[in-house]
């Protein structure tokens, strides 16, 4: 392995860390208390997406069906997720955020973007695009294999 390849290797190591699940404090007002950032991320894909099936959160998330149904389990109990069955199909299950938290929800999102938008004020505006075509041609190598 080449420097440059080691000193890329090294960023992306202190890069990962900004994503680290931290407890957020996004959701302690409403009286939800420990959550974390990857739970919120989660639930903002949910939100994004309006509803999902296990399966696909289980793949978005990159962790096995076991992990993902402790998981949903979990902010099921929380009131922060609820799951409902298909009505053609009553073996499917959908996941979906609870009306109850879909602002503080969006919060996160938002503040999760503005967060990202500060950190690449560093670069210029072909940085940018530079670093986008970059992004994209490592994720279409790592999605190919």
């Amino acid at each position: 392995m080449d420097e440059t390849v080691k000193q890329i290797m090294e960023c992306m190591k202190a890069l990962s860390g900004f994503a680290k699940p931290r407890k957020s404090t996004h959701f302690m007002a409403s009286g939800v208390k420990d959550l974390t950032l990857s739970q919120l991320d989660l639930m903002a894909y949910l939100y994004q997406h309006k509803k999902a099936k296990m399966s696909d959160l289980a793949k978005h998330t990159g962790v096995k069906m076991p992990s993902m149904t402790e998981t949903v389990n979990r902010l099921v109990s929380l009131g922060v997720l609820k799951r409902e069955h298909d009505e053609q199909d009553r073996r499917t299950v959908w996941v979906h955020v609870t009306k109850a938290v879909e602002k503080m929800v969006c919060g996160h999102i938002k503040s999760k973007e503005e967060q990202f938008s500060a950190i690449m004020e560093v670069l210029t505006g072909t940085e940018k695009k530079q670093a986008l075509n970059i992004m994209k041609k490592i994720r279409n190598k790592i999605e190919r294999e």
